[in-house]
């Protein structure tokens, strides 16, 4: 099972301060009086949680779809692109 590690904290001003040297390879939360008011991370960290929140979001649709029964075989899916290939190519 996934185990999410604690973030570490600093406040505002120990935010401030340290601003320049700071390291967020690992999230930071910012504090102020002691509430969350930020959380800080590296911009690669932050595309790679945007990438596995969009892959959960597909596979959450892939199985509404599987319990609604909305599904293709290999043959209808295939005939179907091809179609929509066609289509598009007499368009252009």
């Amino acid at each position: 099972m996934y185990k999410a590690n604690k973030l570490r904290m600093t406040t505002v001003s120990g935010f401030k301060k340290e601003l320049a040297t700071m390291n967020v390879s690992e999230p930071l939360l910012v504090t102020q009086n002691g509430e969350p008011l930020y959380v800080v991370q590296d911009p690669v960290q932050y595309e790679q949680q945007q990438e596995q929140m969009a892959l959960l979001k597909m596979v959450g649709l892939a199985e509404r779809d599987i319990r609604e029964a909305r599904l293709l075989n290999q043959e209808d899916l295939f005939k179907g692109l091809s179609e929509e290939f066609r289509d598009h190519a007499d368009n252009d």
